[in-house]
């Protein structure tokens, strides 16, 4: 039965939540480290006294992804485990992660995880399939107590819903965030995610609709009008991602003004 610890990173914000989650995954004498968090002494003291109490050490690190409360301290955790790194896009860090491609199966002593390759909320985004377990670990693919954020400049609102749709279709029983608790119904998560998504999709066109051009605080003005005002910059964010995926899908036009872009509903 495989084994998996969490530690939560001392990084706690609007944006990660109660903290970046480091997960220690195996069951026998070698561990996966996933997401090492990021570059803080204190964090990875905490991961290597968790490893220590496992009786194992740390084979390899895994990446779902190059945010910098992610991936950061893998540099340092490689060098004091000999751990190899493994991510998606190799580029975007200076830690010696060799590449991890879609469907490939890693392994250590014990476990083995798939990479399942889920770009949306990052270009790079990998979830982790642990098929024994029927156990996802989804980054910030899909969170708890909150939901993920979709920046335009590195994820995309289409190829994020079509990655929901990918991990919805490995019906996990147990989803491991990259923030928030543990779910132990993953399958419904993903499914609330959705709809969650969808139903956000039409609160846009709704907020588009017969009244000309709009920006994407605009529309966070409206639909997010229940929300802190700290939050309104980061919806702004995902609601232009939503705007941006309307019109791929021909449903509204964008120009472009002197303080950003502006959207009709066709």
């Amino acid at each position: 039965m495989t084994r998996s610890t969490v530690i939560v990173a001392p990084n706690p914000s609007v944006y990660t939540g109660p903290g970046t989650n480091t997960y220690l995954v195996g069951d026998a004498s070698e561990l996966f480290c996933i997401d090492p968090g990021p570059d803080d002494e204190r964090h990875l003291t905490a991961i290597l006294t968790a490893a220590e109490r496992h009786g194992a050490r740390i084979a390899s690190i895994l990446l779902t992804h190059s945010h910098p409360d992610h991936r950061p301290l893998a540099a340092a955790l490689s060098a004091r485990t000999g751990a190899s790194v493994r991510c998606f896009d190799v580029s975007a860090g200076s830690d010696g992660a060799q590449p991890l491609r879609d469907g490939e199966q890693v392994d250590v002593s014990g476990c083995s995880l798939v990479a399942v390759h889920t770009p949306g909320h990052a270009h790079d985004h990998l979830c982790f399939h642990d098929a024994a377990e029927a156990a996802l670990y989804t980054g910030d693919h899909v969170l708890t107590g909150m939901t993920s954020f979709i920046d335009p400049d590195d994820g995309d609102m289409s190829l994020y819903m079509t990655s929901l749709q990918r991990v919805l279709s490995l019906r996990p029983r147990v989803v491991h965030p990259g923030h928030g608790p543990r779910d132990d119904d993953g399958e419904a998560l993903i499914r609330q995610y959705i709809a969650h998504r969808l139903e956000r999709e039409q609160q846009v066109v709704e907020a588009l609709r017969d009244r000309g051009e709009r920006s994407p605080m605009d529309i966070v003005a409206e639909i997010y009008a229940a929300y802190p005002p700290a939050l309104h910059p980061l919806a702004a964010r995902t609601v232009q991602a939503h705007l941006d995926k309307l019109v791929r899908d021909g449903r509204a036009a964008r120009s472009t003004a002197r303080d950003g872009p502006r959207y009709t509903l066709l």
